[in-house]
């Protein structure tokens, strides 16, 4: 045998050269861990209905939906929400969204848009949909275009789904067609 292995027939030399290894080689875990890059369950074709006593709140459906322990990662994203007469006041519609499953509390993000019945739009980056106040919150940039083409714009909004009641937080500005008669 070459001088290199000279090791090999001594067996206490063999066990130390094996320990030294076993030692030196980082350890590899081999007990597999819950990461939230792993979805529970993925869902394709994914839709979920939202009611009070009976009523239609909101649908969400979503071309796919990735399920987590509390949490449900859904892209292409699309938001019925229904008012008091059952039909649908406006839909939201993003690429990417968050619901969490325990408050049903709903974050959107990625060219998100909301159209309400009366043509009105809305354009942002992200919203947040506040399922107990049934009230949709951003402190992103907004642009809302009516159907009178008025244009409002500002950072940050506090409104409806069917932006009825509509509170725009700063930097609000804005265009109308509707033309004041002069006072003077």
């Amino acid at each position: 045998m070459p001088r290199l292995f000279h090791w090999a027939r001594n067996p206490a030399g063999l066990l130390g050269i094996c320990i030294l290894l076993l030692l030196g080689c980082p350890e590899e875990k081999t007990e597999t861990k819950k990461t939230d890059k792993i979805p529970n369950i993925t869902i394709e074709k994914f839709s979920l209905t939202e009611t009070k006593e009976g009523k239609k709140l909101w649908v969400l459906d979503a071309v796919t939906a990735n399920v987590y322990d509390n949490l449900i990662n859904v892209d292409t994203v699309r938001i019925n929400f229904y008012g008091e007469k059952q039909t649908v006041s406006s839909i939201l519609t993003s690429r990417q969204g968050i619901l969490n499953t325990t408050s049903r509390d709903i974050v959107v993000k990625d060219h998100v848009v909301l159209w309400t019945d009366d043509s009105s739009r809305l354009y942002t980056d992200s919203l947040f949909w506040q399922n107990d106040s049934q009230k949709i919150l951003t402190d992103s940039r907004v642009r809302i275009v009516k159907k009178d083409s008025t244009v409002i714009e500002g950072n940050g909004l506090k409104t409806t789904p069917d932006l009825k009641k509509i509170e725009i937080i700063g930097d609000i500005k804005g265009t109308s067609p509707i033309q004041f008669p002069k006072i003077r």
